[in-house]
């Protein structure tokens, strides 16, 4: 995976910096296409460890339970022993590390740079185009 990841980095790069681009192309265009081609990658980079996705599932169960998983989830995370109550007593929760602990990193953080970034390069080539308007 890692090289083919490098290979498609230096077709980008070849690509973007070829003299024929270059001269055509304004730089400030060029950045914008970098930033949206970086911001489709990251969650097709990130697609095939995402666990939770169902098609039997609504769109927006899909986007809030949708994730990486961070080590094992078997872990049980309810207390060993639950106190006895009697009247006026506080149930105390002994916290550990594993309750404390994240199970899985949501996918919905991936897409957030993902829609900064595409954002950001429309923005760019948008100015490039209007600035190319005004000479």
């Amino acid at each position: 995976m890692t090289e083919i990841m490098k290979q498609l980095y230096r077709t980008i790069i070849f690509f973007l910096n070829h003299d024929i681009v270059y001269v055509i192309m304004d730089p400030e265009k060029k950045l914008g296409i970098i930033l949206i081609i970086i911001g489709l990658i990251i969650p097709l980079i990130v697609f095939p460890f995402v666990t939770g996705f169902s098609r039997e599932k609504s769109f927006s169960d899909n986007f809030y339970n949708a994730g990486i998983k961070i080590g094992t989830a078997a872990e049980d995370n309810s207390p060993s022993q639950v106190p006895a109550k009697s009247e006026g007593a506080k149930t105390q929760v002994k916290v550990t590390w594993s309750m404390v602990l994240p199970r899985k990193i949501p996918f919905r953080y991936f897409l957030v740079p993902t829609v900064i970034l595409i954002y950001m390069g429309i923005i760019r080539i948008d100015r490039a185009r209007k600035r190319k308007l005004n000479m």
